[in-house]
């Protein structure tokens, strides 16, 4: 049923300097003449850091600069084989360490882990997982200041991870090799060689495998192994194939996580589907996170769920665009910021892929005209999926959903045989439990269930069809609708996860409960989930459920607040979210609401 309004609210300061002959100079030294008021300046050898004053992390950050120093010195013997040292010794970079990824975002107009511009050359916000980020940053500036020859993005990620030796999201990069192959998601040529980074092109996925490409051509440093230039196209296809079909026989090893045993969660979840207010003050990288993540504690909610998007043009054309680019849209270090601000508040986390339809469509309507186009379409999704199955093992989230309402999609046997392809890939490359979730009128029709951990639901049916439905009404609909739950449980031998439900704060939300908009009720919207949520309570075969939904800053998705939406948080509804959630993990049924309950017709 086509709904896409519920997707609401779319639309180095100091200089580093590189003189390889300082490497045993004292771990740190001041320089208060260099400082600004507010900063201090940290060195060790060849680095310095310019950081905030009463940094919590200044011990860290003493450390990071050492180690940085010997990674630019190792990085600096493996660039050019004759006159690297002398020809780096002047070259500068300037790094400034931000208090949070807003103000990175305000300073350079992006955010990473550690990105270029703004005031200085390399710009990073501060966690200790991040270090290999840090060096590969590093060795990407030390790559651009070199005499050799502009590199395609692709192969310079792949150049610039070689020289960092580094691992690579939790891997040494060589160790991504054999489950990127099982998966099939070793990158194209064309995509290697591309002068500018493509719409549906994986970074992610992609680095690794270049950097390995790269460890077996010819010559000890960078500039020997890059003398005889870039491979035409096919050439370098036939290499990645070769490179691949040896990687996918080797046996895994140091795994980021063990798989998580038994079919479904092992407790009741109870989710909010947490969707990313796109802003730079209010996204998934803002400080605002931690206030939502302590008020959804407080309702009593003990997961969330995490959405990232790409956009799809045409939902009968390929041409899958990632989302992630700008600060403002949900970028991979905004979604590693939520999932670890997450865990750290004691939230499990599902990470949901989305797709976002033009032409006024939505997921379900996403269908190919004939098998090319099919190919096409599989090849872009198929990365977008695993490059966020990447992030979420390297987050360690619980749980991953490979797609949501994609329902035509799994029309078929050629198509069925895509999804268990696809999920088999994602569980090579992520540890935890997977998902699918189903629109609510197709669940039934998912032919690849049995492939998965646990059903999943998006819930949005129908509880009554008259504007003027009763309680009793309601509360039949409730009740039937439960039945067909269990029934798709049962059917499937998988528990159910309700991967949203929700109702929007409108005139007769039960009627229509996936359209948001018109006149603005809450007690309505109060109605229908009071006869829901008592109906569900805490059956064997449900997993949990997700809220569809809260925002990652609810203080400015509440200026809209007269729009007849879904948010719940301050509203009549937030009441009966709290008294389902206070259940536990208790199998039993709803007894009673503390909010009011409207007796009858309004």
């Amino acid at each position: 049923m086509f709904r896409v309004s519920r997707f609401g609210f779319r639309p180095f300061g100091l200089w580093l300097l590189v003189f390889v002959t300082s490497a045993g100079r004292p771990a740190e030294q001041t320089d208060p003449a260099k400082a600004v008021a507010g900063t201090e300046i940290l060195r060790s050898g060849e680095i310095a850091l310019r950081v905030s004053s009463g940094d919590p992390h200044r011990a860290e950050l003493v450390e990071l600069a050492a180690d940085l120093d010997r990674s630019l010195h190792a990085m600096a013997l493996r660039l050019p084989n004759k006159g690297a040292l002398g020809a780096l010794g002047g070259l500068k970079v300037e790094i400034t360490v931000e208090p949070d990824f807003t103000a990175q975002a305000r300073a350079t107009g992006a955010v990473g882990e550690a990105v270029a511009g703004g005031r200085a050359d390399l710009t990073l916000v501060y966690d200790p997982a991040d270090r290999e980020a840090y060096r590969f940053a590093v060795a990407h500036r030390l790559l651009a200041r070199s005499a050799l020859p502009a590199l395609p993005p692709g192969i310079a990620d792949g150049a610039a991870l070689w020289l960092a030796a580094g691992s690579w999201y939790g891997r040494p990069f060589e160790e991504w090799l054999g489950p990127l192959a099982r998966a099939g998601a070793f990158p194209a040529a064309a995509e290697l060689l591309a002068a500018d980074r493509p719409r549906d092109g994986s970074r992610l996925l992609a680095t690794p495998v270049a950097a390995a490409w790269i460890e077996r051509r010819p010559g000890k440093t960078l500039a020997e192994k890059l003398s005889g230039g870039l491979p035409e196209p096919a050439a370098l296809g036939s290499q990645l194939a070769a490179l691949a079909g040896r990687a996918a026989g080797t046996t895994p090893k140091n795994a980021l996580a063990l798989p998580v045993g038994g079919l479904g969660p092992s407790r009741f979840l109870r989710g909010v589907s947490f969707a990313m207010l796109n802003s730079i003050d209010g996204g998934y990288h803002a400080p605002s996170v931690d206030r939502e993540y302590a008020r959804l504690s407080r309702l009593g909610a003990d997961a969330v769920s995490l959405m990232p998007f790409a956009f799809e043009r045409d939902p009968h054309a390929p041409g899958l665009a990632f989302l992630g680019d700008h600060p403002s849209s949900e970028t991979d270090v905004g979604l590693i910021h939520a999932a670890r601000r997450a865990h750290a508040q004691g939230f499990s986390v599902l990470w949901k892929p989305h797709l976002w339809v033009g032409h006024d469509s939505w997921p379900g309507e996403i269908e190919m005209r004939d098998e090319a186009s099919w190919g096409e379409w599989w090849s872009g999704y198929r990365r977008y999926v695993l490059h966020h199955a990447m992030l979420a093992a390297w987050t360690q989230a619980e749980f991953f959903c490979v797609g949501v309402e994609l329902d035509r999609t799994a029309i078929g046997p050629e198509r069925e045989r895509a999804w268990r392809e696809l999920i088999a890939a994602v569980r090579a490359i992520f540890p935890g439990q997977v998902t699918y979730a189903a629109n609510w009128d197709r669940a039934p029709e998912i032919p690849f269930w049995d492939a998965l951990d646990f059903v999943g639901v998006d819930a949005y049916y129908p509880l009554a069809a008259g504007d003027q439905a009763t309680d009793a009404e309601l509360d039949r609909g409730a009740q039937e609708v439960v039945g067909r739950l269990a029934r798709l449980a049962q059917k499937a031998h998988r528990p159910l996860l309700l991967t949203e439900v929700g109702f929007p704060a409108r005139r007769a939300a039960w009627r229509e409960p996936n359209a948001e908009g018109g006149d603005l009720d809450e007690r309505d919207q109060l109605r229908a989930y009071r006869s829901l949520l008592t109906a569900l309570g805490r059956r064997p075969w449900l997993a949990g459920v997700f809220v569809w939904k809260s925002f990652s800053d609810e203080s400015a998705a509440g200026q809209h607040s007269g729009r007849a939406d879904f948010r719940f948080l301050g509203r009549l509804s937030e009441a009966a979210v709290r008294d389902f959630f206070a259940l536990g993990n208790a199998r039993s049924t709803l007894p009673g609401l503390t909010a009011p309950h409207s007796k009858g017709t309004p």
